[in-house]
């Protein structure tokens, strides 16, 4: 965690979680966040909020059906009603629900952080300019992905169509509900070499159940895990009381 630690701190705004996308990254989420509060505010403590828990299987069956609307409506539906039980600072917790991004802050009306703006301020940090992204196909297809990581002349690299089925496999089969760990870092590893290979300086692992896998041995290039960095985003907003 990158969150600096303020002795007697304390947390300004409260904060809402829309999660169970899947379930196993929302408790990532629950787990570190409550992590970086302890650590800036001391002993004992951790975040106050709520989480508004959506049912995974409704949703990926919208996605198979191209229900978009649907989705979005869902989403801006549990931001809505976290803004109403007092929650000022929303966070989404799956990288591609960040395609209703904008309808979600809209409709709540409080500071959404997006996942993928700390990632592209470690980017331009770190001065590399061929990116890596790895997620599922509806994230690596979106224009959030390219709007925020393309930024300032850098190239965004994808998987192609069958090296993509394989992630979207990882993700959604095993990932998500076999906890295969083994097979799952053989399949990371492989579409990491992959995108290397292909000239990336760095990936970006643009899922939340991907940092699940970490830390992955000898990496040809750094990971730039996108939920750590989310996480820090969201305590630095509710712990300085500025959405």
């Amino acid at each position: 965690m990158t969150v600096v630690a303020k002795p007697g701190g304390r947390q300004r705004l409260r904060l809402g979680l829309v999660g169970g996308m899947s379930w196993r990254s929302t408790a990532l989420y629950y787990e570190r966040l409550n992590r970086a509060v302890e650590h800036s505010c001391g002993p004992h403590h951790s975040f106050s909020g709520q989480i508004w828990n959506l049912d995974y299987a409704d949703l990926l069956d919208r996605v198979g059906t191209g229900d978009w609307d649907g989705i979005g409506g869902i989403l801006a539906d549990a931001a809505r009603g976290l803004a109403q039980s007092g929650c000022k600072v929303i966070a989404l917790t799956a990288v591609t629900a960040h395609r209703w991004h904008e309808a979600v802050r809209a409709a709540s009306g409080a500071a959404v952080p997006h996942v993928l703006a700390a990632a592209a301020r470690m980017l331009d940090q770190g001065g590399w300019r061929r990116i890596g992204v790895l997620g599922t196909h509806v994230t690596c297809s979106s224009l959030f992905v390219h709007d925020h990581l393309g930024k300032m002349g850098r190239q965004v690299l994808v998987l192609e169509a069958n090296e993509q089925a394989e992630m979207d496999r990882l993700i959604q089969s095993i990932l998500t509900a076999d906890d295969d760990r083994a097979v799952g870092d053989a399949l990371l590893r492989r579409a990491v070499d992959t995108l290397a290979g292909r000239g990336a300086e760095a990936v970006v692992l643009a899922c939340t159940e991907l940092p699940l896998l970490l830390p992955l041995r000898n990496a040809p290039v750094p990971l730039i895990d996108s939920v750590a960095l989310h996480v820090d985003d969201i305590c630095e907003h509710i712990l300085s009381g500025d959405p």
